[in-house]
């Protein structure tokens, strides 16, 4: 019955498909629900999911757009049996939050493998094929067109990588490394790092929400200090993992002071201190080979940014960060439950924090301001119109209140595109006062120009994930002017006649161009779509 259901179906779109996109997308919409009929014939999951597949495979005429709405049907289905997103990265994906380009960005901060030079590896593993597999796979290819043959390559290559085929690691001669995650949310990334690592690496987990710090700690705790002193089984046979409360905009002063749980001495200091007490020694006369037996590693290895909230701050509709969920107009970063959190961080660095919400910016504010806040943070071209709106509708004390303030003056709909609709605007509009609120402006100019150049030692890496212009254009000019405000087309190096680089070098080298994430993680976890990975190599000061 399934087989003459979808022979129907296959005839039906074929013979049809020459009609405009509106009745492409007709028989789309009637081939899905005479597939998730046809599909209802089978006793168990499994078998409706071949189903639809075999279906779906007849259906060749079908763009890649059309058909992944089709397919949509079974990416439900299976979700309801494994709730986890189905990604290269389900292994340190949680209800908490799905980390973005996982295995690109460990491999950046491992320095394995980074835009152009990672391609050229591929390239030449890719040139050392067997002539005979090549030919077999050109014979079973033979019908595919050749945008179908890639996408196949690509689809192999991934599943390659999924199964662990092609990681490469480090080799097991180096010393000890340490490594910054500098936004460690639900501790995605720093699984994924820590499963790299050996015994004798440090990794510093470091996020500004109690709530973060807590979910991850709990479910890194086999890593850190507490538990490996507790189990002497497991003392020297795994990596450590050292949990800190701190804005990354502060990592630079806080770090240096914070000491290993298992040892009790100090884990690190920076580069620059070393430089400056060696020299403050040599003129005293004195030896530094005791100051230096106390500290175990000198600057950092590597420092992840994640830019951005998490899947969890979205979802939660206390803390007021999403417009689709009524709850406080609140937005700070580091309004998490703080219950638990004494118990399950070891280092705790609570800083001053600001204690300015979105309810009283939208409250307080005046229409110039608010029209500035809108404009600069969010590009939003109704800024005026709507900071207006915000306005006249106080005292605005929900997300509720906003999203009705913003659609008194707003359609639904545009006829000038999606970006002029509702749900676009209230998406700049919450990212704007969510940018002011945590000073996120300010704490991107002190983590890039202050913290970072501090932390990580000539030859570390730096990579950032940014998820809108305002943070990838910071990231960006950093990276290659080693200021944020940066200059136009990038400032000339200066040199001598004889081409060494005259005054101070540059503190970043870019390593490749900006990578995106896959269609792959893009299907199955939507917020990685807008996500730009950048790298960047610490040179030398002198």
């Amino acid at each position: 019955m399934r087989r003459a259901a979808a022979r129907v179906i296959t005839n039906s779109v074929q013979s049809n498909w020459d009609r405009p996109v509106i009745g492409k997308m007709r028989y789309v919409r009637r081939y899905a629900a005479i597939s998730s009929c046809a599909g209802a014939f089978s006793s168990t999951a499994s078998g409706s999911a071949a189903a639809f597949t075999t279906s779906a495979t007849a259906i060749g005429p079908v763009g890649s757009h059309y058909s992944r709405k089709v397919h949509q049907a079974v990416v439900n289905e299976e979700e309801q049996l494994d709730p986890l997103p189905r990604t290269r990265n389900r292994d340190y994906a949680t209800t908490y939050h799905a980390p973005v380009m996982a295995k690109e960005c460990i491999d950046a901060l491992l320095g394995i493998s980074c835009g152009s030079e990672g391609k050229k590896k591929r390239k030449n593993k890719q040139s050392k094929l067997r002539k005979k597999d090549r030919k077999i796979l050109m014979k079973e290819n033979a019908s595919a067109t050749k945008g179908q043959q890639k996408q196949q390559q690509r689809e192999q290559k991934q599943e390659q990588e999924h199964n662990g085929e092609n990681v490469s690691e480090l080799p097991t001669d180096r010393p000890p490394m340490l490594f910054v995650d500098g936004t460690l949310g639900g501790g995605g990334h720093s699984a994924a790092l820590l499963d790299r690592l050996r015994p004798g690496d440090v990794v510093f987990g470091c996020d500004v929400d109690p709530s973060a710090l807590s979910a991850a700690t709990e479910r890194l705790h086999r890593y850190t200090g507490a538990a490996q002193t507790s189990e002497s089984s497991l003392v020297g046979t795994l990596p450590l993992f050292v949990p800190v409360q701190s804005n990354f905009r502060d990592l630079a002063d806080v770090l240096p002071n914070i000491a290993n749980p298992i040892t009790g001495k100090r884990i690190m200091q920076l580069p620059l201190d070393v430089d400056v007490d060696a020299n403050a020694n040599s003129d005293a006369g004195t030896d530094t080979s005791d100051a230096q037996e106390e500290i175990s590693f000198v600057g950092v290895d590597g420092m992840l940014l994640d830019l951005g909230i998490s899947s969890h701050q979205i979802d939660t509709a206390d803390r007021g960060f999403a417009f689709m969920k009524a709850g406080p107009l609140d937005m700070r970063m580091w309004g998490g439950d703080w219950s638990d959190i004494a118990e399950s961080v070891t280092q705790i660095t609570a800083g001053a924090t600001p204690s300015i919400s979105a309810a009283d910016i939208c409250n307080e504010f005046d229409v110039a301001e608010l029209t500035r806040i809108l404009r600069v943070y969010g590009d939003e071209p109704r800024a005026r119109k709507i900071a207006t709106a915000i306005v006249e509708a106080r005292p605005l004390a929900t997300t509720s209140d906003l999203v009705e303030a913003v659609s008194s003056v707003v359609p639904e709909f545009a006829r000038k595109g999606r970006r002029m609709g509702r749900t676009a605007t209230l998406a700049r509009v919450f990212q704007s006062l969510r940018i002011v609120v945590n000073e996120e402006d300010e704490a991107l100019v002190d983590v890039f120009e202050h913290s970072a150049p501090a932390l990580v030692r000539p030859g570390g890496r730096l990579v950032v994930l940014s998820y809108h212009s305002m943070e990838d254009r910071a990231t960006k000019r950093v990276i290659r002017d080693g200021s944020v405000r940066g200059t136009r087309g990038g400032a000339a190096i200066e040199k001598d006649i004889y081409g060494n680089i005259v005054g101070k070098r540059r503190p970043w080298k870019p390593l490749g161009k900006k990578r995106k994430a896959d269609e792959k993680e893009v299907e199955v976890n939507s917020r990685a779509r807008s996500a730009t990975l950048r790298v960047g190599e610490r040179q030398f000061s002198g």
